[in-house]
């Protein structure tokens, strides 16, 4: 017999034979099994942490909200798809009505998209509350979230267009009404800029645009500035901004990465018609598009068509500007390889694709019927 087999029925002899010694044995193993037990949850917990809400688009508290914007909702880290329903994501009125939506999630980017059915009520506070959401590992939320914003007042001026600027130094907006607003922080200090507009030509080559002056932003001591100006010439347009020091240029508008803290947002034009002259040689029939527009938070475009081309399928496109007159343009896709979006009998639809932070700033939905399609810009009355 081995001396490992003789030490076994040793113990267990000397168990058999002192009650005292089997009971102690007995509470040390179950002390130790409780031990593990309770090791294996800790590092369980502090592997999978809950999921929790990072940030919405709008922001809590925000104020001046457009009536028809979707509310964009950012997770901790991937959500299990099956939670995220207009069951567990409600957006309610003053008096707790739900706002009839529909919800979709990005599991890419990890953003729950709630989006009304019809426009919101004009200045009116409006609470986003989130409630049940699992993550991917199965660790729910550890509490509710809540969020409030609120919508622009009827008649208001809403923003139409906002892009951020290369290097983090602002963004650049402009509202229904034409004024621009010019944000920079951390720019170069005490320095005056020229605020200039240089519409892109798209693929057709044969057009020739020029920039224009819009205005003038100084910066303080800290670079810092906040700026409006009245966009010089009506109509639809599509382009970069641009601020420089003299002939040098400094900023541009641009989406770049993907960033939490970037924003992006413009409307839907007729592409027979930005910049005066139209783009891609358009002169054939239009969608009767009655509005659309498109957005960006943390990596996600999202288009939403409305009284387009019914039963149509629509695609998303991305133009590079590489100089005045020239661009480079490609299809974008969405996390399942999918770029094609098909409308509904009213030619309504929202779908979104993912921005492949190449940088560029203008967008296009396009359809598959050879019509002219729809680019991202703003119009100024």
């Amino acid at each position: 017999m081995s001396r490992k087999l003789s030490r076994n029925l040793l113990s267990q002899d000397l168990l058999s034979q002192n009650p005292l010694h089997r009971n102690l044995f007995l509470i040390l193993t179950a002390s130790l099994l409780i031990t593990f037990i309770l090791f294996l949850a800790a590092c369980g917990s502090s592997s999978h942490p809950a999921i929790s809400v990072a940030s919405t688009v709008p922001a809590t508290g925000a104020t001046g909200v457009s009536t028809t914007a979707a509310i964009q909702i950012t997770f901790s880290s991937a959500a299990n798809p099956n939670t995220v329903n207009s069951t567990n994501i409600q957006v309610t009125d003053p008096n707790k009505n739900p706002v009839p939506g529909t919800v979709t999630y990005n599991s890419t980017t990890n953003i729950a998209t709630f989006t009304p059915t019809t426009p919101l009520a004009a200045n009116t506070t409006y609470t986003v509350t989130v409630t049940s959401v699992a993550s991917s590992s199965g660790n729910a939320m550890a509490a509710p979230f809540t969020a409030t914003f609120t919508t622009a007042a009827s008649g208001t001026p809403s923003a139409q267009y906002q892009a951020p600027l290369l290097d983090n130094a602002g963004q650049i907006s402009i509202d229904t009404s034409g004024t621009v607003t010019v944000q920079l922080t951390g720019a170069t200090a005490s320095t005056t800029f020229t605020v200039q507009f240089c519409p892109a030509a798209d693929v057709d080559t044969s057009v020739t645009y020029s920039c224009f002056t819009v205005g003038t932003v100084t910066t303080d001591s800290s670079g810092n500035a906040n700026t409006t100006m009245t966009f010089p010439q009506s109509g639809s347009w599509a382009g970069d901004f641009q601020l420089l020091t003299g002939t040098t240029l400094d900023y541009s508008t641009t989406i770049s990465g993907t960033g939490a803290s970037q924003t992006y947002l413009s409307q839907l034009e007729p592409t027979s018609t930005v910049n005066g002259k139209g783009l891609d040689g358009s002169s054939g029939p239009q969608d009767p598009l009655t509005s659309g527009s498109i957005t960006l938070s943390g990596g996600a475009l999202q288009y939403t068509l409305a009284g387009a081309a019914p039963n149509t399928s629509y695609s998303a496109g991305e133009c590079l500007t590489i100089a005045i007159g020239n661009s480079s343009c490609y299809t974008l896709y969405n996390n399942q390889n999918v770029s094609g979006f098909t409308t509904d009998a009213n030619g309504n639809v929202t779908f979104s694709v993912l921005d492949d932070g190449e940088g560029g700033d203008m967008l296009q939905a396009f359809s598959s019927s050879g019509k002219a399609g729809f680019i991202g810009g703003f119009s100024v009355p």
